[in-house]
């Protein structure tokens, strides 16, 4: 083989490989029999505008240079990270050497995993989760061993607490030698369902007591929520923060995917030393843009605009997810996501076989979602439910709800 062994066996992200099968697909489609693409997880309806127009740098006539931020991200970035960002949501105040400015969320992950996981350690994720995390591990070389939490749909998915603290107490117990680390979703991924406050603070509790146990909190949907905002911050619920990390991304809810504007957190200033030579090495440092756009988001001045144009966000998602709602009133497509705060829709597909139910949304529906075997490492709930994207103006929404009404009657 000429290739690194682990790629092989590294599967292609099923919600991207859909994606780009859809967009060939599309290309050579009428605008009215296209696809509708409603895989991935990205925000169509959030409206960056109230932050770039602040970068007023990018309208002159003459730009200056891209230069390399700081490895860590901007000073000054950092210092509006730490200073207003959280507590102009939260009003908690962070110290600035716990920031790190990273290449979107998913680089925060990465620095994150990479400076904890070491070969033969064991990695906890949920059940159903952003599995692609545990790749990045696997591109880093690390081998590691999996255990997979249960839970099931009458916690949407979210693993209780007290579960969680029996499992990985009993694996850290089993394995004084090595590092157990949970990976976890504070804004769930597919079911959006939130932990409480509450909570995430008995864990954090629990790993403060403990001395091989890890936690990275994965917060990037914390701002996309309709019930209440509540602190998603474990690395400043716990007393000293060893042991845990928090990764930020301003991805979801000012729709910035493709900026890569992210950020790590952590108290524990061994793990954010290790994690900033992955950074350094991976993506050498955080593009300016980047550090530019935490600092407008940091600004006071800035908030009260920022803050209505979530509210505006939250209120068309929650739109949205109404319409997928009504689809259970009209067809066997049940909605099983709580109304908290989500990009999705989570549902329950009427056979036991996710991929094949949306091969054939694809083929006969024109509308492409994802099945939740996207979301397992082990399989067992996947194959009965399937992710909708919601984040897409409202019409389309109702377009691709009427397109699977019609498909759900003749099938």
């Amino acid at each position: 083989m000429k290739i690194y062994k682990p790629l092989a066996e590294i599967k292609y992200s099923i919600i991207r490989a859909i994606a780009e099968k859809v967009s060939l697909v599309n290309r050579n489609l009428p605008p009215e029999k296209q696809i509708i693409n409603l895989t991935m997880g990205q925000n169509y309806i959030g409206d960056p505008t109230p932050i770039i127009k602040r970068i007023g740098w990018l309208y002159k006539e003459n730009i200056r240079p891209f230069l390399y931020a700081p490895s860590l991200g901007t000073l000054d970035a950092r210092e509006s990270i730490a200073n207003n960002f959280y507590r102009l949501w939260y009003n908690i105040t962070l110290d600035v050497k716990d920031v790190m400015i990273t290449d979107g969320g998913m680089g925060a992950i990465r620095n994150a995993m990479g400076a904890i996981v070491r070969d033969g350690d064991i990695v906890v994720i949920d059940p159903l989760t952003f599995v692609y995390a545990l790749d990045s591990l696997k591109i880093l070389g690390r081998k590691y061993e999996l255990y997979v939490l249960d839970a099931n749909v009458d916690t949407f998915f979210v693993v209780p607490a007290d579960k969680v603290i029996e499992k990985i107490g009993e694996i850290a117990n089993n394995n004084p030698d090595k590092n157990v680390i949970y990976y976890t979703q504070f804004g769930f991924n597919p079911g959006g369902a939130f932990r409480s406050k509450q909570e995430l603070r008995r864990i954090v509790e629990f790993i403060d007591d403990s001395k091989n146990i890890f936690l990275v909190n994965d917060i990037v949907y914390h701002l996309i929520r309709f019930d209440e905002f509540e602190m998603p911050l474990s690395s400043y619920l716990s007393a000293e923060g060893k042991n845990i990390v928090d990764c930020d991304t301003l991805s979801k809810p000012f729709s910035l995917m493709g900026l890569r504007v992210g950020a790590m957190i952590t108290r524990d200033q061994e793990i954010f030393n290790a994690a900033a030579k992955v950074q350094q090495y991976m993506v050498v440092s955080p593009n300016l843009l980047a550090c530019e756009i935490w600092r407008i988001v940091s600004d006071p001045d800035a908030f009260p605009e920022l803050k209505r144009r979530v509210i505006e966000l939250n209120n068309s998602l929650k739109e949205n997810l109404g319409i997928i709602d009504d689809l259970y009133k009209k067809t066997s497509l049940e909605l099983v996501s709580p109304h908290q705060g989500t990009l999705y829709a989570l549902v329950r597909i009427p056979h036991n076989n996710a991929e094949e139910f949306v091969d054939d949304l694809i083929e006969k529906a024109n509308v492409a979602i994802v099945p939740g075997t996207a979301f397992e490492v082990i399989p067992k709930y996947g194959k009965s439910f399937a992710r909708i994207t919601i984040s897409f103006p409202k019409y389309l929404i109702e377009e691709a709800a009427e397109r699977i009404e019609k498909y759900m009657h003749i099938i």
